[in-house]
């Protein structure tokens, strides 16, 4: 096993390091709590590197979160060190696609074997996260500490969905296809490069925590309870956004290049879409 030591102080992780559904329960729990899914590096313009040792040093060191494939390259790295057998693989999203547009295969989850069961394992969807290992089991209603998932399927394609207000929602759509780092490279570049990319063109921010989820989509801040209730608030200028990142989603900034100025631009063309309004 390979030193995983500091990642394992950093998401406050004293347990066993055993391969057992206990274990990739609470590591999945406690890196989704502990690390946030952010993009201020394609945001920004920065290089999004996929080595597992920069990825580590952003999370632990530099005190940054990142998106699914930051995420999910290292709690594959960090669960395949206790002794899992993992299966990285691809889907396309659906959470707020019309159902006629075919997206590409731009997402990043884990299939993890553990008590002789297999387990759909994702640390980085967003402000939709797993927050807990779902048995890889069809039509049945899993429970986890934010939600209710459940797969289904059509064919060869699986299918996740939250129960989002009592509606069950498609989150995306993915085969058992087995996809390795090569693959997430090329995908990692487009999606961090392009210049029609979400994560280029717009701020995303996520961070669950006990009582709800925090979220941030552009200058839009909302806490979603577990109650089902949501408090939401402009952000208007770029110490907001700044002081939310840092307070609520733990999020370093000072060592992020260029993010004021990228800022000050957000919330300069969100007053400008305003004021037309």
């Amino acid at each position: 096993m390979k030193n995983i030591t500091a990642y394992l102080n950093h998401i406050q992780y004293d347990g066993a390091l055993t391969p057992t559904f206990d274990t990739l329960y609470q590591l999945h729990l406690q890196h989704t709590q502990s690390i946030p899914f952010e993009n201020l590096s394609s945001f920004t313009g920065a290089a999004v590197p996929l080595s597992i040792p920069a990825l580590l040093e952003k999370f632990t060191i530099a005190r940054r979160g990142g998106y699914c494939y930051e995420q999910n390259a290292v709690f594959q790295y960090v669960v395949e060190q206790i002794g899992f057998k993992t299966i990285g693989l691809a889907a396309r999203v659906r959470l707020n696609v019309a159902e006629d547009v075919i997206t590409p295969r731009s997402h990043m989850l884990l299939l993890v074997e553990a008590n002789g069961e297999q387990w759909i394992a994702d640390t980085g969807f967003g402000g939709m996260t797993l927050t807990a290992p779902i048995r890889f089991a069809i039509n049945d209603i899993q429970h986890t500490p934010h939600g209710q998932y459940r797969l289904t399927r059509e064919h060869a394609l699986y299918r996740l969905e939250a129960r989002i207000k009592n509606l069950w929602t498609a989150l995306y759509v993915f085969d058992l296809t087995a996809h390795v780092a090569a693959d997430y490279e090329v995908c990692n570049w487009y999606v961090s490069t392009h210049p029609s990319s979400h994560f280029v063109t717009s701020l995303v921010a996520a961070l669950p925590e006990k009582a709800g989820r925090h979220v941030l989509h552009g200058t839009q801040y909302s806490f979603y309870s577990l109650t089902g209730e949501a408090d939401k608030r402009q952000l208007s200028s770029v110490d907001d956004i700044k002081g939310v990142l840092e307070d609520l989603f733990r999020i370093r900034t000072a060592g992020v290049v260029g993010l004021d100025e990228r800022l000050e631009r957000l919330v300069s063309s969100t007053g400008a879409e305003t004021s037309l309004r």
